[in-house]
């Protein structure tokens, strides 16, 4: 059973970094920003600090070469390319809150700790899910991406917005195909 969150933690750090420093939309952080980005995923933020901003937004470059892939092979070896790189030590830890399991080896810094739980998050992804359940957004314009660990792993698009802007305009276009006189010129 995992107690901690850290799968999700590690595929929701993953797409975080991606949308908020890659791509169109993606910009360089400061270190509130970089903090403020990753603190919904229960790391120790407060160890970000100024030195800490390029390798990261680099390897937030690096996990979206993951979302674009299409064929689990090439995705299993991608990810396998990504564990390659990192030093995985899993322990057995009780911080007051029961058992639970660290991948990182202790005191490791942030940056390192980000890269373990990420691209061990994206390998509980593949291996449970296969490509299925992440990608980039379905919505024509957006070049942000998502992770669907949810029950139902339905998810297409990277937020609400997306997929309501995708859906209205979908209705709206069979409407007008469905007009008296459409298609008519």
């Amino acid at each position: 059973m995992e107690v901690n969150g850290y799968r999700s933690d590690g595929v929701g750090a993953a797409v975080a970094m991606v949308n908020a420093w890659t791509g169109e939309q993606g910009s360089t952080p400061d270190v509130p920003g970089a903090r403020d980005v990753l603190r919904p995923f229960s790391f120790l933020v407060e160890d970000v600090d100024e030195g800490a901003l390029g390798p990261l937004v680099q390897w937030a470059g690096e996990l979206r070469a993951f979302f674009v892939l299409d064929e689990l092979e090439a995705a299993v070896e991608y990810v396998n390319g990504l564990l390659a790189r990192v030093e995985v030590r899993p322990r057995l830890v009780d911080h007051g809150y029961g058992l639970h399991l660290h991948h990182a080896p202790s005191g490791v810094p942030f940056v390192q700790r980000m890269r373990i739980n990420t691209a061990m998050g994206l390998a509980h992804l593949v291996a449970d899910y296969g490509l299925g359940r992440s990608g980039v957004c379905a919505a024509g314009d957006c070049d942000r991406v998502f992770a669907d660990t949810s029950r139902n792993g339905r998810k297409r698009y990277c937020s609400d917005a997306c997929a309501n802007r995708a859906n209205v305009a979908a209705h709206r276009a069979r409407r007008r195909a469905a007009a008296p006189g459409a298609g008519r010129g």
